[in-house]
């Protein structure tokens, strides 16, 4: 059969647009799947799947004996994939109960434009009042962008995450989903609570806060201290879901499962700590300071047993005062620093507590400056210098040193620097050299004055007397350990400095015993059946470049058994009002340290001096 030549040409013509049309679909068949592969094969997965994050449960902090301190809490993060929430077949179900149709009907009446507007109102109907926000601003978060997450609620307990669940399966909402999270908890926020510090969301953590499961790190406290033994490795999973946004189990992909953060076990006895607050709410209560700290240790370990300090704050609500005065704060000592030069000069072997000092009647002005005691008195034994609290004996004594030799002493004691105890914002006090030193600043150097130190320091030194001289650093950590509870890191120990030698310290002690008993100024830190030694302090209150009158700093600082110290503590407490109380260390922060003292040595089961006797004496009924 012939074909003319026109025919022919139409069908060349025809066969080369097939041929060139086939030719620019294979390109672009090749074109997607393999140069676009990537990227419409993301594109697929975000549609049906999802990475999990599994996050790594924060190690918990446990007290001496074990009690719980702080944990992580399971909560849950409640989000909406924009994606899905825009996703027809999604918004089509949802909208279809709603109006009482079938979702082909809604796919069939409404362009999708419109299913996703009506889904929206569906959804912001259904969640606004659970979540108690406004429909307006919960339709313009989700209208704020079309792809990625959006949070909707953060730390969502169990009972209310059920109640969502059953809401959102009512209404067939989907595209807003739960995701297991964690939060700290603590069960007795309104203690310890300085010491702990609190937590916060881990900066940089983008990722963690889009999925609304943020890493949380230690802002303050120990919470940051040991931030990195605590933090748990999180872990993932992929996961995929069926047009109904159910998990499909049997395609779960790629899994690490999470590690839990080790425990931190502190030196703190929360039954100490406990009785320490109820005492300092009860000061706090009866003498409105504007401060109130104290600091209990045991001296012959460096570990601090309780530390608390006025005002605090709730680690609930984080209302309150952060800042862990005992630590941080500093304030001028007064008489309690006295030690340190009596106790340098009796190192030196420049007096015994034997040796008599002219106290001038009350009244030195015999270089230059006025010096005066708050009593007249004459000619006393170091002994009596102490036990009295002369300002005019501790100068003279001091002045036997040296300005170099006491700025050297009082550095051995650890004023002027941190004492590198395991917690944030440690102050390092205020001390001036030498070279910036008169004869005036010496002589209030050696009665307290003209530096600036913390309660924790102070507790510190008198630890060192108390250890027969050896200063030990303070510490909050007594071992690091596992989820099983094996010690995984224990606490390194400290570089033990000598201040003073023995011989001085066991005289110092014995000088500092004289203070509680009768006739010194420390009467009322007295506990019976426990000697204890210590000193006052009263210092007057520095304010804005002066001294106000009426305005005081009042401590007392000692340990106990005198004999064989067991335990050392600090009270301070700044600038207390009372009408029918002198304003002294010995009559406001000695009694408070007897009362602590009394319920430290039960919970520590310290026993008494003359044990047997006082135990007999509490049997014997009385006549």
């Amino acid at each position: 059969m012939k074909v003319d030549g026109k025919l022919k040409a139409r069908l060349l013509l025809v066969c080369g647009v097939m041929v060139v049309g086939l030719s620019l679909l294979s390109a672009r068949l090749v074109y997607v799947q393999v140069v676009k592969h990537g990227k419409y094969a993301e594109a697929a997965a975000a549609h049906y799947r999802h990475k999990e994050v599994l996050p790594g449960s924060r190690g918990m902090i446990l007290d001496r004996n074990g009690d719980l301190l702080a944990r992580n809490q399971t909560v849950y993060t409640l989000f909406a994939d924009c994606h899905h929430l825009r996703d027809p077949l999604i918004g089509a179900r949802g909208v279809a109960l709603k109006e009482g149709i079938g979702p082909r009907t809604v796919k069939m009446r409404y362009t999708r434009e419109e299913i996703a507007d009506r889904y929206l109102s569906l959804v912001v109907d259904t969640l606004a009042e659970p979540l108690r926000l406004p429909k307006d601003d919960l339709r313009r978060r989700l209208n704020e962008k079309e792809n990625g997450e959006i949070v909707l609620g953060r730390e969502i307990e169990e009972d209310f995450s059920r109640e969502l669940d059953r809401l959102m399966e009512k209404h067939r909402v989907g595209g807003v989903y739960l995701r297991r999270s964690e939060r700290r908890f603590y069960p007795s926020p309104l203690t310890l609570t300085h010491v702990l510090g609190y937590v916060g969301e881990r900066e940089g953590s983008e990722e963690g806060a889009a999925a609304g499961a943020a890493a949380i790190e230690g802002k303050e406290g120990v919470e940051r201290t040991f931030d990195a033994a605590m933090t748990g490795r999180d872990g993932y999973r992929y996961i995929e879901r069926d047009r109904k946004l159910n998990e499909i189990h049997a395609f779960r992909g790629d899994e690490r499962a999470p590690a839990p953060g080790n425990n931190v076990r502190l030196t703190i006895d929360m039954s100490l700590q406990v009785a320490v607050e109820e005492i300092l709410d009860e000061v706090w209560e009866r003498y409105a300071p504007e401060k109130v700290s104290t600091v209990w240790m045991d001296p012959r370990t460096g570990e601090v047993l309780a530390m608390a300090s006025r005002p605090h704050f709730d680690l609930a609500t984080r209302e309150g005062v952060r800042r862990n005065i005992a630590a941080s704060d500093v304030y001028e000592p007064g008489s309690t620093f006295k030690v340190v030069g009596i106790g340098g000069a009796l190192d030196r072997g420049l007096v015994n507590l034997g040796t008599e000092i002219d106290c001038h009647l009350g009244m030195y002005d015999k270089e230059g400056f006025e010096l005066a005691d708050h009593h007249p008195y004459g000619v006393l034994t170091v002994e009596k210098v102490v036990s009295k609290s002369s300002n005019i004996g501790a100068y003279l004594i001091a002045r036997q040193l040296g300005a170099k030799s006491y700025f050297d002493y009082i550095q051995a004691f650890g004023f002027g620097e941190p004492t590198g105890v395991e917690l944030t914002a440690e102050s390092p006090g205020i001390l001036h050299p030498p070279g910036r030193w008169n004869l005036t600043s010496y002589s209030r150097l050696a009665m307290g004055y003209s530096i600036s130190v913390t309660p924790l320091q102070m507790a510190a030194a008198y630890a060192a007397i108390a250890n027969d001289g050896v200063m030990r650093r303070p510490t909050v950590l007594r071992w690091i350990e596992d989820a099983g509870g094996q010690v995984v890191e224990n606490r390194k120990p400290s570089e033990d400095r000598r201040v003073i030698g023995e011989k001085a310290a066991k005289q110092l002690r014995q000088a500092l015993a004289k203070v509680t008993e009768e006739g010194g100024t420390g009467t009322r830190a007295s506990l019976p059946g426990y000697p204890i030694a210590g000193k006052t302090g009263t210092a007057q209150k520095y304010v804005n470049g002066h001294y106000p009158k009426g305005r005081y700093v009042v401590s007392f600082a000692g340990f106990l058994p005198a004999g064989d110290p067991q335990l050392v503590g600090i009270v301070v407490v700044d600038d207390p009002h009372a009408s029918n109380v002198e304003l002294y260390g010995g009559t406001i922060a000695a009694p408070v340290f007897s009362e602590i003292s009394a319920k430290a040595v039960r919970i520590l089961g310290i026993r008494p001096d003359n044990f047997e006797e006082h135990r007999l004496a509490e049997s014997t009924p009385a006549e």
